[in-house]
C-alpha cells in the first residue's frame, strides 16, 4: 500500500513536471496534500491552488475590461501663408506750402427779431501778421497770410439806433476745430451830419495760428474810423484798400487788406439788396476836396484884396502929383 501511493505521488510530480514544460499558461504553484497512513484509505486528495496569472481554463472567466476611446485630435485649422516683408521705404520730405490764393469774396448781414436786416457788408480780406517765433532758444521774424474764407458764419449782432455791429466767426484749421477766428464790424450813426461810419474793425486771432510764438495767448487787431457815409446809402470800393492794424502786443504787426468792399448800415429794410453807392473814387478822403477848394478861394479872395488896395495907393498918388 505504503508503494502504492508513492508510485500515485511520482505520477503526479512527472505530471506537473511535464505540464509545466508546456506552452500552455497554467498556475504556477501547486499544493498537493497527501494522506497519512491513518486516514482514510480514498484517495481523494484536497487540492488547494493559487493563481497568480491568467489561465486558459474555460473555468474562470476574467472581468471584461472597457478600454478608454481616444479622443478624436482636433482639426488643424489652416494656416495662411506668411506675408512677405514689406521693403522699408524712406518717407519723401514735406512739401513747403504753396502761396496762399488770393481771398475769396463773401457776404455777411444781421438780421434782428422783427426780420430787420439793418447790416449787410461783402467784401475779400487778407490778413498779414507778423510776430516774434521762438525757436531752439533763438528769436526770429515770422509772418503769416490768412484769408478770411467766404464760408465763415455771422454769431451775433446787433441793430441798435447809435451803434450796429456784427461778429463774423470761423475755425481756426477745419470745419470740424473747436477753435476760431472773429472779426467784428462796428458802425456809428452821427444824427447831426445824417451820416454813418465805420467806428472800429476788430479782429481776434487764435494762438494756433501762430506757430512757435512767443506768446501763446490769442492776438487781438483793431483799426479806428473809416467810410464816412451818407444815411440811407451804401459804400463801395472794389480796388484793394489796406488797413493798418493795432495789435495789443508790440512785437505784432498786421495789415488787413479789403476788395471787392461794400458796406451799408443803419438799414430798415428786410431784403438783402445794397442801397445806391458812394464809390471810393482815387481815395477814401471825402473832405479833402471842399478843404481845398475852400483854401483856394480864401487865397484867390486875399489876392485880390492885396490888388485893390495897391492899385488905389497908386491912384491917390498921381493925383497928388498933377495938383
Amino acid at each position: 500500500m505504503t508503494r502504492l501511493r508513492f508510485c500515485l505521488f511520482a505520477a503526479v510530480l512527472c505530471s506537473l513536471t511535464v505540464l509545466g514544460q508546456s506552452d500552455l499558461t497554467s498556475p504556477k504553484t501547486s499544493t498537493i496534500d497527501v494522506p497519512l497512513p491513518s486516514e482514510s484509505t480514498s484517495l481523494q486528495p484536497e487540492i488547494k491552488t493559487t493563481t497568480e496569472g491568467p489561465t486558459d481554463s474555460t473555468d474562470t472567466t476574467p472581468a471584461p475590461t472597457t478600454a478608454a476611446t481616444p479622443s478624436p485630435n482636433p482639426k488643424p485649422k489652416p494656416t495662411s501663408p506668411p506675408s512677405p516683408t514689406p521693403t522699408p521705404t524712406t518717407p519723401a520730405p514735406t512739401p513747403a506750402p504753396g502761396p496762399l490764393p488770393p481771398p475769396q469774396q463773401g457776404i455777411w448781414w444781421y438780421t434782428d427779431k422783427s426780420n430787420m436786416t439793418c447790416v449787410l457788408v461783402q467784401f475779400a480780406a487778407q490778413l498779414n501778421v507778423t510776430y516774434t517765433k521762438v525757436e531752439n532758444a533763438s528769436t526770429s521774424l515770422a509772418y503769416v497770410l490768412l484769408n478770411v474764407p467766404p464760408s465763415a458764419v455771422v454769431v451775433d449782432g446787433s441793430c441798435n439806433s447809435t451803434d450796429q455791429w456784427l461778429n463774423i466767426s470761423w475755425p481756426v484749421s477745419n470745419a470740424t476745430d473747436t477753435t476760431f477766428n472773429n472779426m467784428v464790424l462796428i458802425f456809428h450813426n452821427n444824427e447831426t451830419t445824417k451820416t454813418y461810419s465805420l467806428q472800429n474793425l476788430n479782429v481776434s486771432l487764435a494762438a494756433e495760428v501762430f506757430p512757435d510764438a512767443s506768446s501763446k495767448e490769442p492776438v487781438e487787431l483793431w483799426h479806428g474810423v473809416e467810410w464816412r457815409t451818407s444815411l440811407a446809402t451804401s459804400y463801395r470800393c472794389a480796388p484793394p484798400t489796406q488797413l493798418n492794424m493795432t495789435a495789443d502786443i508790440t512785437s505784432v504787426v498786421a495789415t488787413l487788406t479789403l476788395s471787392q468792399l461794400q458796406e451799408e448800415a443803419f438799414r430798415n429794410s428786410t431784403n438783402k439788396a445794397f442801397s445806391a453807392a458812394r464809390e471810393c473814387g482815387g481815395g477814401d478822403v471825402p473832405d479833402a476836396v471842399p478843404i481845398a477848394v475852400g483854401c483856394a478861394l480864401g487865397g484867390l479872395v486875399v489876392v485880390v484884396l492885396v490888388a485893390y488896395l495897391v492899385g488905389r495907393r497908386r491912384s491917390a498918388a498921381r493925383g497928388y502929383l498933377s495938383m
